[in-house]
């Protein structure tokens, strides 16, 4: 170890004290930076300074005329490119412009023909026809040019139709608006319509029901008639009694009515005598769990209770039964509740009589009371308790008020009836003049019906057709949503067809311009070559005349490299922030990492020249072509060709890149565990190389070093 530092400290010395040396180890640190900042900076904002490329737009469109009005697509556009200077129109003629795209004065040239309006309006034809725009491209002045003018093509032939669409459905919707407006005045009558057909449609059978026995049985109606007449007399008379039968009822029901109210204070009552049979059977229940009690004193309390108990259950079960009718006269008052408060009721008193009988048992025999028992016991008794309050709290507020409903309900029926008596004997003379115009109305109309038979199959059959459109046009959507749909808002609906779909953007991880997006890349590009620059200028080799071993002197030149590594990362990052203002959500890390992958290159880079010599020199280079292309820095890597995307995954580039991103964007903590230990694996397999192959390689390849040396051209 002392000999590796040895070698350190004496370079650190003779580049201090040697000016000519610490020129050239200054330029070697800042050189780097210079290849990374100047790139970084000429990709900084591509896409924000398009205005400069030339694009010649030449309109030669005539217009057209779209449901009476007249447009004219091309003078539109040119109107919009003005506003929106986003590359750098030229507007001029059709011989100005494929002269200067050929000669290269402009880019790329768009032509709107004088058909284009005409032809775009034919989409409201039955034979459309596509319009076309006219797009010239010199491809040979930049390979890269194109593709922003081709962009620029593309927005203006989504911008007219765009334009076009709003356009005609704006005026489409106008004439729907009038139709809606229409429609919405005469709705109550398509209404009445409606109604009218399907009234129709269903009384359709018992119409020709009615008809054909009318023609059938024509005799027997007259007869039927004749007879009714005599009858009414009849009828009348019925009617009277029927009015005497009512106020005899009206007593009955008034005594029933009676008895109903009677049973408020009795319901109420039975209620307090089993709130007080809970408070016995609560207080012999506590005596029962006096431990001193004797076996003769538990059995006379258990007694106690079982001559309770019965009462208790039958009083239970006869309230129930009382509310249960009461539930069945068809009112408004609910008593399903109370009548299920009463069942759990009437359950718990039956399962506190078993529990008792238990306990009796149980003594008898000798046994201790049980507490498991008792337990049991005070529990139903608890639940018995809680539900009679229950009833109690609410009786007043809701029992007794449905109990004078049903009373209600008596009044009710009484008045009803007598009411339904007094109007049919109003109905009375009504009836036999109906009957007299009917007879009358057979005798003159029977031909009339005749004809009406024959006429109704085909009645019905365009009755219930009308009936089935109506039915599957409803079913499509009611006329109400019809006239809402054609009565909308002219403008936003047009928009929205123009534009249906808005993209909603939501950026994970902001990048602020492109440069930014750049400089991972180019800032590790940029350390790989500050360490190229080093083995270029900086020899490997020890020439000393002091004999060090092969791993000391790998070690000790290496700890040489890998302090103006360090160095040369230092003025890249912070000339990266200070000097650009490249952004980067942690700017630390951002200069930790890129510290780590300069020693991750210098090892490596070092490492091939330590032990091949030029050769490794080489190495390093076709080692930085290829991690140029395959680690994904510029292009993903999805998208390069099938040898790139395989050996992605044996590139440090890879790995370096990664790191950088996350403190630029965002780091996510998973991504950080896979790539410093990837990176680390590069260190050790170059530190293995070192040390275990660099004496055995450097001894067979010094006769090749010293051969190419004598061509005076190789160092």
């Amino acid at each position: 170890m002392s000999s590796i530092l040895e070698i350190y400290f004496r370079d650190v010395k003779r580049v201090v004290t040697n000016w000519a040396a610490l020129m050239i180890i200054i330029g070697l640190i800042i050189m780097p930076s210079m290849y990374a900042w100047f790139n970084i900076k000429s990709s900084w904002d591509p896409y924000g300074n398009t205005k400069g490329l030339k694009i010649a737009i030449v309109n030669e469109d005539s217009g057209a005329t779209v449901l009476n009005n007249k447009i004219n697509i091309g003078n539109e556009v040119i109107g919009s490119l003005k506003e929106n200077p986003s590359l750098g129109w030229q507007f001029t003629s059709e011989s100005e412009a494929h002269k200067g795209v050929k000669q290269g004065k402009y880019y790329a040239s768009i032509l709107i023909p004088d058909d284009f309006s005409k032809k775009i309006s034919t989409v409201l034809t039955d034979h459309p026809q596509k319009p076309e725009l006219i797009y010239q491209v010199n491809e040979k002045l930049n390979i890269v040019a194109p593709k922003y003018t081709e962009k620029g093509a593309t927005g203006i032939a989504s911008e007219i139709t765009k334009k076009f669409e709003k356009t005609v459905s704006k005026e489409v919707l106008q004439e729907f608006n009038k139709i809606g407006i229409d429609l919405q005045a005469n709705l109550p009558e398509i209404k009445k319509f409606e109604q009218m057909v399907f009234k129709l449609e269903k009384d359709l059978p018992e119409i020709k029901t009615d008809v054909n026995m009318a023609l059938k049985d024509y005799s027997e109606v007259q007869s039927v008639i004749q007879t009714t007449k005599k009858d009414i007399e009849l009828i009348n008379q019925i009617i009277s009694n029927g009015e005497k039968l009512t106020v005899s009822l009206s007593g009955f029901f008034n005594l029933v009515n009676q008895s109903i109210q009677d049973a408020t204070p009795f319901v109420k009552q039975t209620l307090n005598l089993l709130q007080n049979q809970s408070a016995v059977i609560q207080s012999t229940l506590s005596r029962l769990q006096n431990q001193t009690i004797s076996p003769d004193e538990s059995i006379r309390l258990s007694n106690e209770m079982a001559k309770i108990l019965p009462s208790s259950i039958n009083t239970v079960s006869s309230l129930n039964e009382v509310l249960q009718s009461f539930n069945g006269l068809g009112t408004a008052a609910d008593f399903s509740q109370d009548v299920s408060i009463l069942k759990e009721l009437e359950t718990d008193f039956v399962n506190i009589q078993n529990e008792n009988a238990q306990l009796k048992s149980g003594i008898q025999n000798g046994n201790n009371v049980s507490k498991d028992l008792l337990q049991k016991m005070n529990e139903s008794a608890a639940n018995i308790n809680n539900r009679i309050t229950s009833l109690n709290r609410n009786f007043d507020q809701d029992l007794a008020p449905k109990l004078s409903e049903v009373s209600s309900l008596i009044n009710d029926s009484i008045k009803n009836s007598q009411t339904v008596l007094a109007d049919a004997k109003t109905s009375i003379p009504t009836i036999k003049g109906v009957l007299v115009d009917t007879s009358n109305l057979l005798a003159n109309k029977k031909g009339d019906i005749q004809q009406l038979v024959k006429e109704l199959p085909m009645i019905e059959a365009k009755i219930k057709k009308i009936a089935n459109e109506i039915r599957k046009a409803e079913e499509k959507g009611s006329i109400e949503d019809l006239i809402n749909f054609l009565r909308t808002d002219i403008e936003k609906v047009s928009d929205f067809y123009s534009s249906p779909i808005e993209l909603k953007k939501e950026r994970m991880f902001p990048i602020p311009n492109y440069g930014t997006g750049m400089t991972p890349f180019y800032t590790t590009l940029s350390l790989w070559v500050g360490a190229l620059l080093m083995v270029s200028l900086l020899t490997t080799e020890i020439h000393e005349e002091k004999p060090y071993k092969s791993r000391e002197v790998y070690f000790g030149r290496l700890m040489t490299f890998i302090s103006i590594g360090v160095l040369q990362t230092l003025v890249v990052t912070t000339g990266n922030f200070l000097i650009l203002g490249t952004y980067a959500a942690s700017r630390s890390y951002f200069i930790l990492f890129a510290l780590l992958i300069s020693i991750v290159f210098t090892f490596i880079v070092y490492t091939l020249v330590s032990v091949f010599g030029n050769i490794g020199k080489g190495m390093s280079i076709i080692f930085l072509v290829l991690q140029i292309s395959g680690a994904g820095g510029v292009y993903p890597i999805q998208v390069t060709p099938t040898f790139f995307q395989i050996i992605n995954p044996f590139l440090p580039f890879t790995y370096a890149l990664s790191l950088l991103r996350e403190a630029t964007g965002g780091i996510v903590w998973e991504t950080i565990q896979h790539d410093l230990p990837t990176l680390v694996l590069f260190v050790i397999i170059a530190i293995i190389v070192g040390v275990v192959f660099k004496a055995p390689i450097n001894k067979r390849a010094s006769k090749i070093v010293d051969l190419s040396k004598k061509s005076k051209l190789i160092h």
